[in-house]
């Protein structure tokens, strides 16, 4: 059946991200199984009562707004020891090669379980890491692929999805160096949020649109650690600031100033 043949309505069979795994399912997972997207028939031999790997095309939800519950969903590379990464998703390979600062777009995605795989690119034999999220419906998710060395891990961050008045621009900070000491955040030369951690989600602040100068700084001896000194704002956004890098490495503390979904994304 062609997704187009719904009155035009966007189908399941469109979607990036492939439909979620019931929890019977991940329970029946091995890790082996998902490493490969051409593994998808041996998976089934190896598990003919149930399909990991969902057939998109057999089953199409129609996705209809303010009706179909569905999220966004999208990937952030914050891992500087390689550089660039696989990503699969359910045994589906849902983003290629993608380098360390980048994001890919938005994608929808049903509520549910998912399996995410993380591979250095090019390679399926070793991932850098496995794990599953499980989503909820109508949110804005950014997955961030975080760590150094060895130590891979993923964050699951929770982007705002409250209405956004157009005189004001809203500003958030998520640390994810795992190398970067405790620190505080200077708006303008003001503080504005103290004793930042690993893996925080501050709350959101509320500041006035136009350029702005962020400087970021340790906690303790108050050294800059990393500045963004014209930081550009725009009214009725909401943005992110990420705080990545591996201060032990020549990559050093870098900050990353991301508009969110919700300014620009329609449920």
């Amino acid at each position: 059946m062609d997704a187009k043949n719904m009155n035009g309505v966007e189908t399941s069979e469109e979607m990036i991200i492939p439909l979620p795994l019931s929890e019977d399912e991940l329970a029946g997972l091995r890790e082996e199984a998902l490493t490969l997207e051409e593994g998808a028939d041996l998976i089934r031999r190896l598990y003919p009562e149930i399909n990991i790997i969902p057939n998109v095309k057999d089953t199409l939800i129609p996705i209809i707004p303010g009706i179909t519950l569905y999220s966004y969903l999208r990937f952030f590379n914050a891992f500087p020891s390689v550089p660039a990464v696989d990503v699969y998703v359910n045994g589906k390979r849902v983003a290629s090669d993608l380098k360390y600062r980048f994001f890919t777009d938005y994608y929808k995605a049903f509520p549910g379980y998912y399996r995410i795989q993380v591979f250095e690119a090019g390679t399926t034999e070793t991932p850098l890491l496995v794990t599953f999220i499980n989503l909820i419906g109508y949110r804005i998710y950014t997955v961030a692929i975080t760590g150094t060395g060895e130590q891979a891990g993923l964050e699951l961050i929770n982007d705002s999805i409250r209405p956004l008045p157009k005189k004001s621009a809203f500003l958030r900070f998520v640390q994810l160096s795992a190398s970067a000491p405790v620190m505080d955040a200077y708006l303008d030369d003001s503080l504005v949020l103290t004793e930042i951690d690993f893996r925080e989600v501050s709350r959101y602040l509320t500041t006035s649109p136009g350029t702005h100068n962020l400087k970021m700084r340790d906690y303790i001896s108050g050294a800059v650690l990393a500045e963004e000194p014209e930081m550009k704002l725009d009214g009725g956004s909401a943005y992110t600031v990420y705080i990545i890098g591996d201060m032990k490495d020549r990559v050093g503390l870098q900050i990353l100033v991301e508009e969110e979904g919700i300014t620009f994304l329609n449920f």
